[in-house]
């Protein structure tokens, strides 16, 4: 009897530690992720529409209006995790990677996926609004900084980062159209038209947190407002006396309504 007891203690220690072996050889160790932030451009409480028929959009200035174009480029990504750890997207000095040019006409270019992204809840994102010295400086560009692209100005005011074109009623240009094109990466008390206009932002996930792991695909929804950039903190445009503007210098009031145009809506943990 005593035989048999013993056996079962044995059997059962044997068998607990063939469970323990087995979960511990089940368990996967914490690798990097994947992390996409949308961008999502809107006219107030609307879902931003191209080339509308008609003009359905007023600015503060209760000017009606419809959009023609909108670009922008975004850089120098980096994500923050809880524990205060920052992950940095890689840039290359030829342009081809950590430059994005943001399109309204484009459905893929709205997505920044980042990848090799730590494993951690990630609860803030920092980027920048432009292209600065240290890109406009490297010389001929590749990606999405080709200046094929048609928004490269010169070496000395470098790109237009921030562009919308459009119509309204009460413009007085031809065809009623207004046109905003900011740009600029450098002060110059020489040059009557120099002026640095990037802009950074860090924008909170307003308390949420995006989970990043082996398999799970987070997304970060931002919102960039065109109503927010038309109507301040920098000036609140009207299109009917101040239609277009196209030097860095000229801008820099309008260049000042970027940091309230963007924010972080909601996350996708998914």
């Amino acid at each position: 009897m005593k035989s048999l007891r013993f056996s079962l203690i044995v059997i059962s220690i044997f068998s607990i530690s063939v469970l323990f072996t087995s979960c511990k050889k089940d368990e996967v160790a914490p690798g990097p992720g994947t992390l996409t932030l949308h961008f999502d451009n809107v006219a107030g409480d609307a879902d931003l529409q191209m080339n509308t028929a008609n003009t359905p959009y007023v600015n503060s200035k209760g000017e009606a209006f419809k959009i023609t174009w909108l670009t922008y480029y975004i850089s120098n990504v980096k994500v923050k995790r809880s524990d205060g750890t920052v992950f940095t997207d890689e840039i290359k000095s030829d342009g081809s990677a950590g430059y994005y040019l943001i399109d309204e006409t484009d459905a893929e270019s709205q997505d920044i996926v980042l990848k090799n992204v730590p494993a951690g809840d990630y609860t803030e994102v920092t980027f920048t609004v432009g292209v600065d010295a240290s890109q406009v400086n490297q010389g001929a560009q590749t990606g999405a900084l080709d200046p094929a692209k048609g928004l490269f100005w010169s070496w000395n005011t470098g790109y237009i980062f921030f562009a919308v074109e459009g119509v309204s009623p009460v413009s007085t240009q031809t065809d009623n159209v207004f046109q905003y094109h900011v740009g600029g990466y450098k002060e110059d008390a020489s040059s009557s038209i120099a002026a640095n206009n990037v802009k950074t932002l860090t924008l909170g996930f307003n308390g949420d947190s995006a989970p990043v792991k082996v398999g799970h695909e987070p997304e970060v929804h931002l919102i960039m407002d065109i109503k927010k950039f038309f109507n301040g903190p920098g000036v609140a445009l009207t299109f009917a006396t101040n239609a277009s503007r196209h030097t860095p210098k000229a801008c820099v009031d309008l260049a000042g309504n970027i940091s309230k145009a963007f924010t972080v809506d909601h996350v996708h943990a998914n």
